[in-house]
């Protein structure tokens, strides 16, 4: 692996961890905007970050070292998938393990981890937003493993970098399978990422709300990690997005 390889590999890692956030803002911004609602500052979500981690962790008493471990798992996975995306280079040391398979896998390694530290409390909402969760990725992953196989059936290959590679030397040709599937995958990444219509994540609404009662019982530096793993699984959604139909 060349030099240039592990610079685009820890410029991928870096420029996650640095722009997770600034999309999250930009995000919260047009969603205001259209709402005709006066738009937070487009540096909130560091801001937010920034409070939620010079503040005590707190932890009930029968919290488990699963409930302790999750904040960590689930960063893990998701710093893990936004670095095996090919969004900034196919030359990559992560390349060999950037498969539709394993992306898949790590978001529903993800998925298990904060599902099962929101059940461990014992709280009803806590059980009630895991089972909607994981309701959610039953119906999601699959449909995004489709997604994914419908440019790999162009490129002969689950690679993501072979995707990538195929895609963007071949000729401008409209895929009519790829076009329906670019339909598919925005209705599967406003599921994912917890967003109108299957959840709204500024609501407190016992009965709407999905997400935000998987993390109720966290909070300072375990829930900054949460909060940072959102805005990573949106940036990594809009990677492929990006490494699918515009490579």
């Amino acid at each position: 692996m060349t030099a240039s390889g592990f610079f685009s590999q820890w410029l991928e890692i870096v420029a996650a961890l640095a722009l997770a956030p600034l999309l999250t803002g930009w995000v919260n911004q047009w969603r205001a905007w259209l709402q005709n609602k006066s738009a937070p500052s487009l540096w909130q979500p560091y801001r937010v970050l920034h409070k939620l981690f010079n503040k005590e962790s707190v932890l009930a008493d029968n919290a488990s070292p699963l409930f302790r471990a999750a904040p960590y798992v689930v960063f893990g996975c998701m710093l893990l998938a936004c670095a095996i995306i090919p969004s900034l280079s196919t030359d990559l040391p992560l390349a060999p393990a950037a498969d539709a398979i394993a992306l898949v896998g790590l978001f529903a390694l993800a998925r298990v981890f904060i599902s099962l530290a929101a059940m461990d409390i014992g709280t009803a909402f806590g059980s009630m937003g895991a089972r909607r969760e994981m309701l959610i990725g039953f119906l999601a992953e699959p449909a995004l493993l489709m997604v994914v196989f419908s440019a790999s059936l162009i490129a002969k290959s689950t690679s993501l970098t072979t995707i990538v590679e195929t895609l963007a030397h071949r000729e401008l040709v409209i895929y009519p399978g790829l076009a329906f599937s670019g339909v598919a995958f925005t209705m599967v990444s406003l599921a994912e990422n917890a967003r109108v219509p299957v959840d709204n994540p500024t609501t407190h609404l016992e009965l709407t709300m999905i997400h935000e009662t998987l993390i109720l019982e966290y909070s300072g530096h375990h829930l900054t990690l949460i909060e940072w793993t959102v805005s990573l699984k949106l940036f990594a959604y809009s990677c492929i997005g990006l490494t699918l139909f515009f490579p």
